[in-house]
């Protein structure tokens, strides 16, 4: 690794020696890769803002991203996540900073903070300001017999950021369970993979892994690795109705799915979930897209 000036942000960071693709290792941008000689970088601070974000964005879903010119200049065309959005992204990043529930922060260091910046779209320590504010507005922070200058995690704001955590994985893997049979081959290919990756996501199906072990144990494996569930109970296999109440006990997002030929089978339990019906695989392709992006939101695969 070498010194090197980010080419997002200009700070200073590492890089690898390869001359042709090198990686990057920034303290605000996190890590990415980007090709030299095919690359368009920030014209402003708005696309600083922009690419420094999503790379965190790609990051968390344990993705390492590598920059083209077309990448890039489609990922400054992104809208700027909006203020609640951004001060939710704030209070996660406090949570991981502290020491103790009752630690204390100092707004200076946090305002300073690169990679604070980089994760909540932020230009700035002034640009910062707004998402803070929202957190003590909403009494996410305080400061409680603390030293001038300081702020500290409210109760509220601990259990406001454990949610957070516990609902929103960052991962990009949306985990899908349905029939394996023959007759089911089209609508993965032709619905359920293909909508899952217009939202941003990466399908995946327990079938798709090679595996030593108990097929259990590697489905709940996947299943907490995921950002959400899509279970299928077209041919009402035993099996997807475990993995959807699996999901469920771990408050994942759950989108329940189901040939309209086979909707009138579905067992009693479940029936009052909004459960999206479909015909031929090809309707789940923007049907399930769409719902994917309304309950979760887009993926960070999504340009």
């Amino acid at each position: 690794m070498k010194g090197i000036s980010c080419p997002i942000c200009a700070t200073a960071a590492q890089s690898t020696d390869d001359p042709i693709v090198p990686g990057i290792v920034c303290p605000r941008c996190g890590e990415f890769r980007y090709e030299p000689n095919d690359w368009s970088g920030p014209k402003t601070v708005w696309d600083k803002v922009r690419l420094s974000g999503w790379v965190r964005d790609q990051n968390d879903a344990d993705a390492t991203p590598h920059f083209t010119r077309e990448l890039a200049n489609r990922i400054k065309t992104k809208p700027i996540p909006g203020l609640k959005d951004r001060s939710s992204r704030l209070l996660k990043y406090l949570a991981t900073k502290k020491t103790r529930p009752t630690a204390f922060f100092m707004h200076e260091e946090v305002s300073k903070d690169r990679e604070m910046l980089g994760r909540t779209y932020s230009a700035d320590a002034e640009d910062a300001l707004p998402p803070m504010m929202l957190l003590r507005e909403e009494k996410f922070i305080g400061n409680e017999d603390g030293a001038p200058g300081s702020f500290q995690l409210s109760i509220a704001g601990i259990l406001e950021a454990e949610q957070l955590a516990s609902t929103f994985s960052p991962h990009a893997q949306g985990f899908v369970a349905m029939s394996f049979s023959e007759s089911m081959k089209p609508a993965w290919a032709h619905g359920f993979a293909p909508a899952i990756r217009a939202a941003g996501f990466r399908p995946f199906r327990i079938d798709a892994k090679d595996y030593t072990g108990g097929i259990s144990d590697e489905i709940m494996t996947e299943i907490r690795r995921s950002r959400f569930v899509v279970a299928d109970y077209t041919e009402q296999k035993h099996g997807v109705y475990f993995e959807a109440g699996f999901a469920m006990g771990l408050a994942l997002p759950l989108v329940p799915t189901c040939r309209a030929d086979d909707i009138s089978k579905l067992h009693f339990d479940i029936r009052h979930l909004n459960t999206l019906t479909w015909k031929k695989p090809e309707d789940l392709v923007d049907a399930l897209s769409k719902r994917i992006m309304a309950v979760i939101g887009a993926g960070p695969d999504i340009i």
